[in-house]
């Protein structure tokens, strides 16, 4: 929108505090007079004075009619350009100066003139008066209480500054009592309210815009209450819808989401064109959703974000050649969202000429082949295609279009193939829907039809957008559930959904969070539902432990090497490393953008690698089979890395990403790493860089909440030479990592986290070990079978002297004890 002039002028503020109270007193007389001699005429017997009454109250009742509401309405204000050029333009400018005063609701007038009299009767910020008065507002209270925030606390502060200020410029001698200078705060001020009004289509400026306008003006004193009870001035505007849509039982709320758009009155059902050239589709009819008349019931059309993909599909459609748009994108990215908004564009005439006075028809595809023979279905498609083109003035739909691929029957042909004449041809415009997969093994091999369409790829939306359509959605949750939902509460539902609910996409994930915590809140008896709600049940979902760390589990990291050492015999380097590692991860020190963490495993085979691993998956993820592993071995040409991350063609999936995509809470343990393909090696470079990787399908598969580890056996008989000498590890590990880049790039070294020595393991070790198999042994067969099993240490001692071997660690004794222990137990049993 082009603004050309905005100022701000009052006559109210140009004379004296006693003359507008003056001025108040006469109007409020004039209505009573007007009110008490209208009934007065109204019970006369004289026909003139009657009439004459009847029109005294025409005049009062439009007065009550539009009380509350500002002099003059922004959507009046807003002209047009003529409308062959407004198609063609898609933009719209405020004619000539415009007094910003005369679109202040009586309310936020009130709040300007109150903080206008107080700075200058007794000094002080006028910025603070105007947050003191809008505080005092019902709706701006609520809206703020929505925020987490005491709000008989922050009216204390706010007051407690504002008399400090009052001090310091009594002190100082300071005079801010100043007209001109306080007009043209009044004047700034009302244009970023003015300016907001706008940018959130109302009719006035109401006290949410002047709540939300206080965040953008970058007052000192403002900034700093803002900051001391955490409220980002950013999400002041979001928070406030909260306040435009709760103003008593007559504020209606529409049933879904899309409804929140403004609904036209007196919209014609759009069968028939303005030119009366159209003609009935009555086959079209009966298998499709027309999305142009949910637009014109005010069901459909609200869009945040997606800006992008809009104004490209607007583009594509307007092209006289090849006017066929395709939106790629996975489920829950909006794509039926861009077409419902697309049909509000139409039925509100913001679109181009070509596209101007038409239908946006969605064709229902499973309607159209359900029990019908292939024969049947060819026959309804040549006359729902005939009917199209003779209506002349339809946008075909098809979601789900890699449908239209799939042959009616052995020998038959496609859909596709009865279209393709019709798409080539451009007859009219269409516009398909499909997901990456779909369109890899489907769409993208017939390169006729694909060439047919323009690709829009339709992404995820941002978190701020996605904080802005479930506050919306937050309005209408809250009357189904008849449960209060705090700002705080949105904002961590996209923030945590986002982090650790990938499976879906924003805002599809953090709807699905919402209303998970709505129903548990609603069984407890909760009427609030607030930021730590939301917490509690991610932690459900994921069983990771995301808030802050209380005493319990502060001790339990505190002491996590002992706890580990519980399970793990020695290697003390290792065991330090990972508890280091998952400390600065609770902490919230952890390196951000990159996994929980990555290391090189390097040492002999039998030693506590594995092992160390398990451990980690179970404190972290709570349980072991939240370790993904993979035998790098089997990945070693370089025909594998298909197998890993997905052929090109969709066909094969990647066992690594989908994974991922799967478990995206989870350890991913990579054995014998270095046996691996150089490509898959150079794969882990942006892994471990950016904790992301985009895999066949176009889909970016988040690595954030993971523990990666590598093993290796690189180098060992080095490690134990070197530890026999009796070097350090310290030092093994300096030296052992400029000989490991015979193995490794040297920038792929430098990404992990940590590489971790493992010594081999001595007698003493190994008999460590066999009294831990013993106590985990004596623990099943009590939980199992009610057995109790006592066992001598010469027992352990023998075991361990059994099942020692310097080449292969401790992997021999698993073997000793089922064999000299449990087989014989078996038996028994």
């Amino acid at each position: 929108m082009e603004i050309k002039e905005l100022y701000f002028y009052d006559q109210r503020f140009q004379i004296s505090h006693f003359s507008r109270i003056l001025a108040r007193f006469i109007c409020y007389s004039f209505y009573i007079i007007s009110t008490t001699g209208a009934i007065i005429f109204l019970l006369s017997d004289v026909e003139k004075l009657f009439w004459l009454g009847i029109l005294i109250l025409f005049f009062i009742g439009d007065r009550l009619i539009h009380f509350g509401q500002a002099e003059r309405s922004i959507i009046g204000l807003i002209r047009y350009l003529p409308r062959p050029e407004r198609r063609k333009e898609k933009k719209s400018f405020i004619p000539g100066s415009v007094n910003v005063s005369h679109y202040l609701t009586p309310v936020g007038f009130g709040v300007l003139e109150r903080a206008y009299d107080k700075t200058l009767l007794i000094n002080g910020n006028f910025y603070l008066y105007v947050l003191k008065f809008l505080f005092q507002l019902p709706d701006i209270k609520e809206s703020i209480l929505r925020m987490d925030v005491d709000v008989n606390e922050m009216a204390k502060k706010i007051d407690d500054i504002i008399d400090a200020e009052i001090k310091n410029a009594d002190k100082s001698g300071k005079n801010i009592k100043n007209k001109e200078n306080l007009s043209g705060k009044i004047e700034s001020f009302a244009k970023l309210a003015f300016i907001d009004a706008i940018n959130n289509k109302n009719k006035f400026i109401e006290s949410a815009d002047l709540f939300s306008a206080l965040g953008k003006i970058n007052d000192q004193d403002i900034n700093r209450i803002l900051n001391l009870f955490n409220i980002n001035p950013n999400e002041l505007e979001y928070a406030m819808i909260f306040s435009r849509f709760n103003r008593g039982f007559w504020k209606s709320l529409p049933k879904s989401l899309g409804g929140f758009v403004k609904r036209q009155k007196r919209l014609r059902h759009r069968v028939m064109n303005r030119a009366w050239t159209a003609k009935p589709t009555p086959i079209l009819d009966s298998y499709s959703i027309d999305f142009t008349d949910l637009a014109a019931a005010g069901e459909s059309g609200f869009l945040i974000g997606h800006k992008n993909e809009y104004d490209r599909l607007i583009n594509i459609l307007s092209r006289p050649i090849k006017p066929n748009a395709l939106l790629i994108g996975e489920p829950g990215s909006g794509k039926e969202t861009i077409i419902s908004a697309l049909a509000y564009g139409i039925i509100k005439d913001e679109v181009p000429d070509i596209i101007f006075d038409k239908r946006l028809v969605g064709i229902q595809i499973s309607s159209l082949i359900s029990g019908s023979s292939s024969a049947e279905i060819s026959g309804k498609l040549n006359k729902i295609v005939n009917e199209i083109i003779s209506a002349g003035n339809i946008i075909l739909y098809i979601p789900d279009i890699h449908n239209l691929i799939k042959p009616f029957g052995e020998g038959a042909m496609s859909a596709a193939d009865i279209l393709m004449p019709i798409v080539n041809g451009d007859d009219f415009p269409i516009i398909g829907a499909t997901y990456a997969k779909e369109f890899k093994q489907h769409i993208e091999l017939l390169s006729d039809f694909t060439n047919a369409f323009e690709v829009i790829r339709v992404d995820e939306v941002s978190e701020n957008e996605a904080i802005q359509i479930l506050v919306y959605d937050s309005l209408i949750l809250e009357k189904q559930y008849n449960i209060k939902i705090s700002f705080g509460a949105i904002k961590n539902a996209i923030v945590l959904s986002h982090k650790y609910l990938k499976q879906k996409l924003l805002p599809a994930s953090a709807q699905d969070l919402l209303r998970e915590a709505l129903s548990s809140a609603s069984q407890r008896k909760n009427k609030f539902l607030q930021a730590g709600d939301i917490i509690d049940i991610v932690e459900r979902k994921i069983n990771i432990p995301i808030h802050l760390a209380g005493k319990e589990e502060a001790e339990q990291l505190l002491n996590l090497e002992n706890i580990i050492h519980q399970f793990l015999v020695d290697q003390e380097p290792a065991v330090s490393a990972v508890s280091r590692a998952l400390r600065e991860y609770r902490s919230g020190l952890g390196r951000k953008g990159g996994p929980i963490a990555n290391f090189l495993f390097i040492g002999p085979t039998g030693v506590g690698k594995t092992e160390l691993s398990k451990i980690l998956a179970k404190v972290q993820f709570g349980s072991e089979n939240a370790m993904i592993r993979f035998d790098m071995s089997e990945y070693q040409n370089k025909e594998s890395i298909a197998r890993f991350i997905g052929s090109p063609d969709g066909k094969i999936s990647g066992s690594l990403t989908e994974s991922i995509i799967q478990k995206p809470h989870s350890l991913i343990l990579l054995d014998e790493f270095e046996k691996a393909h150089s490509d898959i090696l150079n794969i882990f470079l942006q892994v471990f860089d950016d904790a992301r990787l985009t895999d066949n399908l176009g889909r970016t598969v988040d690595f954030t909440n993971t523990i990666i580890i590598a093993t290796s056996n690189a180098n060992s008989n080095f490690i134990k030479e070197r530890i026999e000498a009796g070097d350090k590890i310290e030092k093994i590990s300096e030296e052992l990592k400029k000989k490991l880049t015979e193995y490794f790039r040297p920038e792929l070294l430098n990404r992990f986290s940590e590489i971790v020595v493992f010594k081999n393991l001595s007698q003493s070790d190994i008999e460590k070990i066999a009294k831990f198999q013993f106590i985990s042994l004596a623990k099943t067969l009590e939980e199992t079978q009610g057995i109790i099993l006592s066992y001598s240490d010469d027992v352990v001692k023998k075991i361990a002297e059994l099942g020692y071997d310097p080449v292969f660690g401790a992997r021999p004794l698993r073997g000793v004890l089922s064999n000299k222990i449990k087989s014989v137990l078996a038996e028994k049993i």
